[in-house]
């Protein structure tokens, strides 16, 4: 997990984000809105970067506490997806080991963010993670999202 912080002076966030109320949003509505923020980028990216999100926003459903919101946009120029999600849990999210009951969600974060981490604020905590839209600037911590081989059928 990365530690680090973010700082908005330095990369200011992209305008044509979307915030959303998670205690009044459906899944299916905020997934929707993230398809929409990345219109112009396609295929596996765009699926990693919804399945982060929709990461994200099941785990404030389900261990955070209200009032819970979402904030997603482009930023670096439109080369980066910034997801920020605030819960007024005082729970630290953290990497464990899967079991019946769950654990599988950060890790999937873990994979397929280039990074992400966990800000406390007064009242309230930030959970975020960016995601590479290019290929080139990939973590290539998802094996998928590296070049694939040149695949023939044999006969």
């Amino acid at each position: 997990m990365s530690t680090q912080s973010w700082s908005p002076v330095s990369e200011e966030p992209d305008p044509r984000g979307v915030s959303c109320d998670l205690d009044t949003a459906p899944a299916r509505e905020v997934r929707r809105m993230a398809r929409e923020v990345l219109a112009g980028h396609g295929g596996i990216v765009v699926d990693d970067a919804v399945l982060v999100v929709d990461e994200l926003v099941g785990n404030a459903r389900r261990h955070g506490t209200g009032p819970r919101v979402c904030w997603f946009g482009l930023i670096d120029q439109g080369r980066r997806l910034r997801v920020e999600v605030d819960d007024t849990s005082p729970r630290r999210p953290h990497l464990r080991t899967p079991d019946a009951s769950g654990g599988r969600g950060l890790l999937v974060v873990d994979r397929l963010a280039s990074a992400w981490g966990v800000q406390r604020h007064i009242g309230h905590k930030t959970v975020w993670a960016e995601l590479a839209l290019d290929r080139a600037a990939s973590s290539a911590r998802a094996p998928h999202l590296a070049a694939a081989p040149d695949w023939r059928h044999r006969t």
